[in-house]
């Protein structure tokens, strides 16, 4: 069991992400001030933030890794490997529709929509996190099925954004722009649909 102070330094850490993942969701990243996260955060002095973070945007940074569920979801697909597509793929889709369905991840997506588009350094750091890093991991378990012939050969980057496209696109418009034709779809039925129609246009030749 860690010190105490090493617990209390956790748990203010954890309590100032927290706040700073509700100011960021509330005001946008440049529009939430250090005032907007420290009592957000219920911390005394917004002075204490820097005590526990080197800017706002590492805090940010650390608000991502520590509050997106999607890392834990790309952490567990990677023992799935070796596992034919017919079992892994809609796996993989019904978590990564769970993962869009949790406030945390809503928030994320929204401070990242909101802020990308002036502030493309928060995208880049975004996707490096996360995104990227799931087509890549998708895209090499893609590879890896095709020249074990269960796939029908193509360039796997390709192929991981056809499969990831129509779960994305679905995750957006039912959390974001709450159309109700996507909220009235069963994220399990999505999921299941959006996979066995890439294992039908993926079969080998």
């Amino acid at each position: 069991m860690p010190p105490r102070d090493e617990q209390d330094y956790e748990q203010r850490r954890q309590q100032i992400i927290d706040g700073a993942l509700a100011a960021f969701s509330a005001k946008g990243y440049d529009g939430a001030s250090n005032k907007d996260i420290a009592e957000a955060a219920k911390i005394g002095s917004p002075g204490l933030i820097y005590h526990y973070f080197k800017d706002k945007f590492d805090l940010l940074h650390q608000v991502i890794l520590a509050r997106m569920p999607l890392l834990q979801l790309l952490d567990d697909a990677q023992g799935m490997v070796d596992q034919p597509p017919e079992a892994v793929l809609p796996v993989i889709a019904e978590r990564m529709l769970r993962v869009f369905e949790q406030p945390p991840t809503m928030a994320i997506m929204r401070i990242v929509f909101a802020e990308s588009a002036r502030n493309p350094q928060v995208a880049k750091m975004v996707n490096e996190i996360g995104p990227g890093r799931g087509l890549r991991m998708i895209a090499g378990y893609l590879e890896q099925q095709m020249a074990a012939g269960r796939l029908r050969t193509m360039d796997p980057h390709v192929a991981a954004r056809i499969f990831a496209g129509p779960l994305i696109a679905y995750a957006i418009t039912r959390a974001i722009f709450q159309q109700p034709e996507s909220a009235a779809i069963p994220p399990t039925v999505m999921a299941r649909a959006a996979a066995e129609s890439f294992l039908r246009a993926m079969k080998p030749e």
